[in-house]
């Protein structure tokens, strides 16, 4: 490897490997279109924090929930998904935004995600031939949750 190779990769890596991911402008798209289903369309939408993937949803000035756009691994790809809380963090609503798979895509059936409202999430079925992206999800939704809840009690 030649020097300015190295010096490359020892200022570029600090760099990635921290930064936040933003979803795509599609994804926001995607993300907005459900919340206007779930909340109609006098919803206003603020970002928490800058450079956050977490949004305040407000109704005329007062608070009525928190969505949450997520990353999670699948067998060779990422996918998104929105998870939709209540203003005291009790899980409403959980969406695949965008799944890059060929196989596994069952996991955005919306019957199968709402077990995640009713259950915790090592409670949810398996999904067979999604394997890899439903216990993915499963880790991802239980991590958030418990940020999400960290995070609200912090500032309680």
């Amino acid at each position: 490897m030649t020097p300015l190779v190295v010096i490359f990769i020892f200022i570029a890596f600090p760099f990635t490997s921290f930064c936040q991911w933003q979803p795509s402008k599609a994804t926001l798209s995607k993300a907005d279109r459900v919340l206007e289903q779930f909340f109609g369309s006098e919803f206003s939408k603020t970002t928490i924090d800058q450079n956050s993937n977490i949004y305040q949803i407000n109704f005329s000035d007062s608070l009525v929930a928190y969505a949450c756009i997520q990353q999670a691994p699948s067998k060779h790809d990422m996918f998104e998904f929105l998870a939709i809380y209540s203003s005291d963090m009790e899980l409403l609503k959980l969406r695949v935004l965008t799944y890059r798979e060929n196989y596994g895509g069952e996991i955005a059936n919306k019957r199968w995600l709402n077990q995640f409202v009713t259950r915790t999430p090592q409670q949810v079925q398996a999904i067979s031939g999604a394997t890899i992206s439903v216990e993915s999800l499963k880790k991802s939704v239980s991590k958030l949750n418990f940020q999400m809840n960290s995070w609200y009690k912090s500032k309680s």
